[in-house]
């Protein structure tokens, strides 16, 4: 049986859409001024892992952003994760030798799977059923941090070709927003799927 994925009765909050504009430019200032690239190891994934924790903190204890994020429907915010996409562009940069081939192969084709999964779930309804959400729930949530954790691996022990393009614009805004939002979105996504 498909699971219902309209958006609950909860109170509508402006916070969200506030926040959300004003992080990502922040990101876009940051990486601009070369921020990610200059942060000696282990500073940028320090960075990621706060951005993550702070993400996850806000959509399940700060009410309006919880709020806000209950006022989307669980199609939405399934849908968000068609950015994931990005993922080719990893493993085009893995191809070229640009990046590091494992972080290239992991981070690329899974993020290619829950981006085109979650498409699937937008466009046919007859694919949401309960327990395939939490499937792909699970696997997208474990993708990203295979990807984090590789990266990580790379950089610390400076393998080459590392993760140079991965620190600049525009694929900077990946680790310092998208992976934050996304795994703040499956840990709310989790909430919601299973409530019902």
């Amino acid at each position: 049986m498909a699971t219902n994925l309209a958006p609950p009765p909860a109170a509508r909050s402006g916070v969200v859409p506030v926040i959300a504009p004003m992080w990502f430019l922040l990101a876009v200032g940051f990486s601009a001024a070369g921020g990610l690239a200059r942060v000696p190891f282990p500073g940028g994934q320090l960075v990621i892992l706060a951005l993550t924790l702070a993400a996850i903190f806000a959509v399940t204890a700060v009410a309006p952003v919880r709020a806000g994020v209950d006022s989307l429907s669980v199609n939405r915010m399934v849908g968000f994760h068609a950015v994931r996409l990005v993922g080719a562009a990893f493993v085009v940069l893995g191809a070229r030798g640009l990046v590091a081939p494992e972080f290239a192969t992991r981070a690329g084709w899974g993020d290619v799977a829950a981006a085109l999964a979650a498409i699937a779930f937008v466009a046919l309804p007859a694919l949401r059923t309960r327990w395939l959400l939490n499937a792909w729930n699970v696997f997208g949530l474990l993708d990203l941090i295979v990807a984090v954790g590789t990266a990580t691996i790379v950089v610390a022990t400076g393998r080459i070709p590392g993760m140079q393009p991965i620190l600049q614009l525009p694929l900077s805004l990946v680790p310092l927003f998208f992976v934050p939002v996304l795994v703040a979105s499956h840990i709310a996504l989790f909430r919601r799927i299973n409530a019902r």
